[in-house]
């Protein structure tokens, strides 16, 4: 293919050439045409004759007519003029010289008699030629340009082409898209490429395929796992809930309100858990209905089990919601609070352009600045939580189930404390 290449390069420098060679073969030509012929025979004539014109350019008459078919000077050794055909024409050495005549010695028996100046007119050849010159120089540029674009249109098939089309493919592999196959050409240049190109998106993509059913093995197990895990600890909880109300001694009903407070620590983690499995495997759904905004009073109402929040009952309107989830996110955020501040919760409520504005806020200090653009992701925990039981999941999970409500969720410092805002959008 390099070879090839190099040829090409070759014939388009070849033909880029052409004209300028077929220039300077016409002048070649032109000056060429005159006939060494007749120049002989003139020669023989006025060496035969040299005495008779000798003595006509004595007389004063130098003027001849051409019989040869071209003009001519005779000069003699001391460079007088002893005939000439026409006026105008060069009568010295250096003139002729400089005009490109034809200069030839009259001799006789080794004697030079005098000079012969024969006259080229370039114009009158070049005119006669011109028609010629020009009909093979116009096929010289279109035979030319035809192999430039032949060349040229090899260059984008066999170069070009080929590269953008490995660029794209690079550019879909980059972006995950491993399904579209880069086609085989080993005609071009990157063909001996393509096929190992090819391979190793194969290569990736079976790779990509069983790390992503590794991966959901392993979140079906865990999802199995917690759903499993529910059973045995709502069991806990309620044998000790059955043991602390029977029991009459004081130090038993504090151990075994210990484990009823564990077992629900226990709950809400598994249930947290159980929820991020389910969004991974997208099983986790919201089902949104019209709901009235009091839902939320009296959600809020149930969550709050050790009565810490304060605030003013919600608008009346007309929400878009899940209620189940609603339930779960609002529980996530009053059970933080519970945890990480451990102050009186205060919400307030208000109705903004299309949607209903819900916020809760604690008297706990807040998080870092730092942490406060982190706080939602998963697994991820600020550093007022450091000793306390968590795996991060709460306010993820929350987030994630408000944006399938079509709401938002928001956090912030405020007021002293920690602020999360829902945004439920209105029917």
């Amino acid at each position: 293919m390099r070879k090839r290449f190099v040829w090409l390069v070759i014939l388009l420098t070849v033909l880029l050439l052409l004209p300028v060679m077929m220039l300077e073969f016409h002048e070649k030509t032109a000056i060429d045409r005159l006939d060494n012929t007749d120049v002989n025979i003139i020669l023989n004539d006025l060496e035969e004759n040299w005495d008779t014109i000798t003595a006509y350019a004595e007389e004063g008459s130098v003027m001849t007519h051409s019989q040869y078919g071209f003009d001519y000077v005779v000069l003699d050794n001391e460079g007088n003029v002893i005939r000439r055909t026409k006026r105008g024409m060069a009568e010295d050495l250096g003139r002729a010289t400089t005009e490109r005549y034809t200069i030839r010695d009259i001799e006789h028996d080794g004697e030079v008699l005098g000079k012969l100046l024969i006259e080229n007119d370039f114009d009158s050849i070049r005119s006669d030629a011109y028609i010629s010159y020009r009909t093979r120089y116009l096929i010289a540029v279109e035979f030319q340009s035809i192999i430039i674009i032949l060349f040229l249109a090899w260059t984008y098939f066999s170069i070009v082409k080929p590269f953008e089309d490995l660029r794209e493919f690079a550019a879909d592999v980059a972006g995950g898209n491993l399904e579209k196959p880069l086609m085989m050409d080993r005609g071009n240049i990157f063909g001996a490429f393509t096929e190992s190109f090819d391979l190793m998106r194969t290569e990736l993509n079976d790779a990509r395929q069983k790390e992503y059913e590794a991966q959901r093995s392993k979140i079906e197990l865990v999802a199995q796992l917690s759903h499993d895990i529910k059973t045995p600890v709502a069991s806990i909880k309620a044998m000790g809930e059955v043991l602390e109300a029977r029991s009459e001694d004081q130090k038993s009903k504090e151990k075994l309100s210990s484990i009823v407070s564990k077992a629900d620590q226990i709950d809400v983690m598994v249930s947290d858990l159980f929820a991020t499995t389910l969004t991974d495997l997208n099983m986790l759904e919201a089902e949104n209905t019209e709901q009235e905004s009091n839902i939320l009073d009296e959600i809020i109402r149930d969550a709050d089990h050790m009565d810490r929040v304060v605030g003013d009952k919600v608008p009346e309107c007309i929400i878009s919601c899940d209620r189940v989830r609603t339930t779960q996110v609002i529980n996530n955020i009053i059970s933080n609070s519970y945890k990480y501040a451990d102050t009186t919760i205060t919400t307030s409520s208000r109705i903004e352009d299309d949607s209903l504005v819900l916020s809760f806020t604690d008297k706990g200090g807040g998080v870092s600045e730092d942490d406060l653009p982190m706080i939602t992701k998963r697994f991820r925990r600020g550093d007022n939580s450091r000793g306390k039981p968590g795996a991060g999941l709460g306010l993820a999970i929350a987030s994630e189930l408000m944006e399938k409500m079509g709401g938002d969720l928001e956090v912030s410092n405020a007021d002293g404390g920690f602020r999360v805002t829902l945004y439920f959008r209105m029917a």
